[in-house]
C-alpha cells in the first residue's frame, strides 16, 4: 500500500481542514501557514521549509498566511478538505456594486450575482 501524497497551492487566507489526520506530515515548500489542531492548546506558525506531523485525531486547520505551496503526506493526505471559495467581504461587495451602477447604466441597474 502506497502512503497518500498531495501538493496544495493556496492563496493568503485560505483554509484545509483535515479530519482525524493523525500522522499526516504537512511539509511547507513555500509561504508561510498557520495550524491549529482540536484539543490542542499551542498554535503553529510554519514557515517554507518547516514539517508538522499531525499528532492527535479531531480536526486540524491549516490557514495559508502568505501565498503557500503545501505538501501533505500520510494518513489524511488524501482526505483533505478545501473550500471551493473564499466568502466574499460585506464592504469589498458593496465598494463593486456602487462601482458598477454609477459606471455608465444609470441609477436604477441592479446586477444579478
Amino acid at each position: 500500500m502506497t502512503a497518500a501524497f498531495r501538493r496544495l497551492s493556496l492563496a493568503p487566507r485560505q483554509l484545509v481542514a483535515l479530519d482525524h489526520a493523525r500522522d499526516t506530515v504537512v511539509r511547507v515548500t513555500r509561504g508561510r501557514v498557520w495550524l491549529t489542531q482540536d484539543g490542542d492548546p499551542a498554535d503553529h506558525v510554519l514557515d517554507a521549509g518547516d514539517t508538522w506531523a499531525i499528532e492527535r485525531n479531531g480536526r486540524t486547520i491549516v490557514e495559508a498566511q502568505t501565498s503557500s505551496l503545501v505538501d501533505l503526506s500520510g494518513p489524511g493526505a488524501g482526505s483533505a478538505i478545501l473550500p471551493l471559495a473564499a466568502a466574499v467581504e460585506p464592504s469589498w461587495a458593496q465598494r463593486w456594486m456602487g462601482r458598477v451602477a454609477n459606471v455608465g447604466f444609470g441609477a436604477r441597474f441592479v446586477p444579478y450575482l
